[in-house]
């Protein structure tokens, strides 16, 4: 039998829900190439390999994808963090799991890159700027929300606030990773890393 028919049929849904996912995927690599203004919706749909119509069939416009995309970020983001608490990991592995994520993620070009290409957006376009901005307050709710979670599972009183904790380590590693991201022989991958590590044992005193 054929390879192609040996394969699950997808459902409806299934296909529905896979085309989706390509556009999601085809969206982050333009934005972050392009920005999100220049990303014309023909090209996003062309390198997800469907239409224009297809893109339609699951998305009202550009910014409804965008938004789709966020909140695609935000919900691996909650279930990265809720797999390594359920890990049921002893103390030191835990920190060092919590650490070690959190610095990759802070130390990922394209992910910097394409929230900050989000923000650009917002700016210039009044009229979706409040829409942005809720959303970056539900994630700062999140990462606070996963500060205390943390301290809870290691059974550690945070040196500062929650809130203080979470905002002093997104507004660190956003300027770290810029600074990276701009001039990289002013800061290498592995000395961003560094700074990271050392400054996140700092602010959450985790060390």
């Amino acid at each position: 039998m054929p390879e192609a028919l040996a394969r699950k049929r997808l459902t409806r849904e299934e296909s529905r829900a896979q085309t989706r996912e390509r556009l999601l995927d085809a969206a982050f690599t333009v934005f972050i190439r392009d920005g999100i203004e220049a990303a014309p919706i023909e090209e996003i749909s062309e390198a997800a390999g469907y239409s224009r119509g297809a893109f339609y069939s699951n998305f009202e416009s550009k910014e409804d994808l965008l938004f789709a995309l966020l909140e695609r970020k935000m919900l691996e983001a909650e279930k990265h963090i809720e797999a390594i608490l359920s890990d049921g990991l002893p103390i030191d592995q835990l920190i060092h799991r919590i650490r070690d994520y959190y610095v990759a993620l802070a130390a990922d070009s394209q992910h910097f890159t394409f929230f900050l290409a989000v923000q650009l957006y917002s700016l210039r376009h009044p009229e979706v700027r409040p829409r942005v901005a809720e959303w970056f307050r539900r994630d700062r709710e999140l990462v606070v929300e996963q500060t205390r979670k943390v301290y809870a599972a290691i059974g550690k009183e945070p040196p500062y606030p929650p809130e203080i904790v979470a905002l002093g380590l997104i507004s660190i590693s956003q300027g770290l990773c810029l600074t990276q991201t701009l001039d990289p022989s002013m800061m290498s991958p592995d000395l961003l890393a560094q700074a990271l590590e050392t400054l996140f044992g700092r602010i959450a005193g985790l060390e």
